[in-house]
């Protein structure tokens, strides 16, 4: 379980730093509102890595604000 934990944790912050790179801001808008919240703490992170719901969720946020960019 820890080591999913870990993944879990670097592909977060992966993610984040995917979304943050773009400087598109409509999409870090839609990141910070509806998934982390803009310079996330260690236990916003842990909140979605704990949480299978909230990784899912998490997840498919990402997908789909990463599929909206690309249509652009």
């Amino acid at each position: 379980m820890k080591k999913l934990r870990e993944i879990r944790t670097k592909l977060l912050v992966d993610m984040n730093e995917y979304i943050l790179q773009w400087g598109d801001e409509d999409i870090q808008n839609a990141w910070f509102q509806a998934g982390l919240p803009d310079c996330p703490s260690d236990e916003d992170f842990e909140l979605y890595v704990i949480n299978d719901d909230e990784w899912v969720y998490i997840c498919k946020l990402f997908y789909r604000l990463t599929a909206e960019r690309r249509r652009i």
